[in-house]
């Protein structure tokens, strides 16, 4: 069953049906009505809260329980990227752009709420599917359940904060159409809508029509008594619809252009609900420092919450269980040209001192693509699979950077290149014949120890900023890669 979020005039009453009875209800700030099948779609578009769906999932998705994720990056491709896995995992396992893109679509697992197929000695988790305005999840088809269920719903999306580890879903909202900045970027889209060549415009599937657009035959989009049947739907088409209205209403005209999919060339048999031209629309407008996107009808501004979410990814990675421990990197005697002689070579012999640690520094290894120098895995191998990399960055980002596309172009090798991975574990089974690594590769951990100035802790505003971008996008990557991250402050 799916569930849409519905608002309704103040002052109105709404009566809302049900399999087993009809209720009325006065007015409240937001309703939930049950559809069945495709039938939130007949729903008037006034009265639908189309934050409804993404709020509910923010509120209660389990810590571990994500199995997909669709997410429309925000740029001028409209490009839509998901992620799927066949069990539960961390939002932060997916390698998530967190900045430039939008969630549209999240399916997990949530237990611990009052619905009545979690009830004692029933499911003890559900998984749900939440788009902007939708819910699919198990209700029950009593009246009294149902209407249970739905005041759990109702309970849970009015919760005032989402969960920290989903907080950036909710982060990138829509802008309201009447602000000046929509109201502004809006005309400067008038302005594109003329142009099928533009750079800035191209189409996108809407969220609703995504599942059944690979195996669409053709298309139909009309207006009035003009009719476009094609088999490729493309921009052009669309923009023949409002080319001769005038600036400030074309726009509005594309969005009564009436869009449907077809499974096959006949034109006879539906492949989805019927959209609207806006909603194939895809924009990327820039005005003066600001960047807005426009897509599936709506405007969201690029970047917003940046800082907030770039400050909670890094301040959750700093705080997490660390799985190692590095000795203090102590200040030596000046060597003949006057440099301190504990260098990081030193450190590393140091680090690589106790049981199960195995030195890896300078133990490059040479193929034929990896010729000269050839590729350092890591400066110290760890006894849980952890590739540990070492840097000192007393006064500037530079060798933060180095340290960080270390870590990734190791694990992304290991991971793709069959010789630089054999040799490695070559490395290994010389130094320790049982070691876990020769027997268990699929789980990686990337260890970043770093000495920064004075060997002060590492915080959020002890890192440069450069450094702080450089390495969260080092993260993603990493994690995407099915590799966990830790970093280890180096003390005096």
């Amino acid at each position: 069953m799916q569930c849409g979020g519905v608002h309704h005039r103040p002052g109105s009453q709404r009566t809302q049906s049900c399999r087993g009875g009809t209720h009325t209800h006065a007015h409240r700030p937001r309703h939930l009505r049950a559809e069945f099948g495709v039938g939130q779609h007949m729903l008037d578009p006034y009265f639908r809260d189309d934050e409804f769906g993404l709020e509910f999932a923010t509120r209660c998705l389990n810590d571990d329980g994500v199995i997909k994720i669709r997410n429309q990056i925000m740029d001028g491709r409209g490009r839509v990227d998901e992620y799927s896995v066949s069990r539960g995992e961390r939002i932060d396992d997916f390698g998530l752009d967190r900045f430039g893109a939008v969630v549209r679509r999240i399916c997990g697992t949530v237990s611990g709420l009052s619905l009545t197929s979690l009830e004692t000695g029933k499911a003890q988790q559900i998984r749900v599917e939440c788009s902007q305005a939708t819910i699919k999840l198990p209700l029950a088809t009593t009246v009294e359940q149902f209407l249970s269920d739905l005041q759990a719903i109702e309970d849970v999306c009015a919760k005032p904060d989402p969960l920290p580890q989903l907080r950036f879903v909710s982060r990138v909202h829509t802008l309201d159409n009447r602000s000046h900045k929509a109201v502004d970027a809006q005309a400067i889209l008038e302005t594109h809508l003329t142009d099928p060549d533009s750079s800035r415009l191209t189409i996108g599937v809407p969220d609703s029509c995504q599942e059944s657009y690979s195996s669409a035959q053709a298309f139909r989009a009309r207006r009035g008594a003009r009719t476009i049947e094609t088999s490729d739907l493309q921009l052009h088409h669309l923009l023949q619809f409002v080319q001769d209205k005038p600036e400030g209403e074309r726009l509005k005209a594309l969005g009564d252009v009436r869009v449907t999919m077809f499974s096959d060339d006949d034109y006879q048999t539906p492949a989805s609900v019927t959209t609207n031209g806006k909603e194939w629309l895809i924009a990327d407008i820039t005005m003066g420092t600001d960047r807005l996107f426009y897509g599936n009808g709506k405007w969201f501004e690029v970047g917003v919450g940046f800082l907030e979410t770039l400050e909670e990814e890094l301040a959750a990675l700093f705080t997490q269980p660390q799985t190692v421990t590095l000795p203090p990197w102590t200040k030596g005697p000046p060597n003949s040209k006057g440099h301190d002689s504990h260098d990081e070579d030193w450190f590393n012999h140091q680090a690589a001192q106790p049981d199960g640690y195995l030195l890896f520094d300078e133990q490059n290894i040479v193929t034929e693509k990896f010729r000269g120098g050839g590729l350092e895995i890591c400066d110290v191998l760890g006894p849980q699979n952890q590739l540990i990399c070492i840097k000192k960055a007393p006064v500037s980002t530079a060798p933060l950077n180095h340290l960080f596309a270390q870590g990734v172009v190791a694990v992304e090798t290991l991971r793709s290149d069959s010789e630089v991975r054999a040799k490695f574990l070559e490395q290994v089974a010389a130094h320790t014949p049982g070691h876990r690594l020769l027997h268990d590769f699929g789980t990686l951990r990337v260890v970043f120890g770093i000495l920064l100035k004075d060997g002060q802790d590492i915080r959020v505003d002890s890192l440069f900023a450069f450094a702080q971008v450089s390495l969260l996008q080092s993260v993603r990557r990493l994690r995407a890669m099915n590799a966990e991250v830790e970093v280890v402050a180096i003390h005096r």
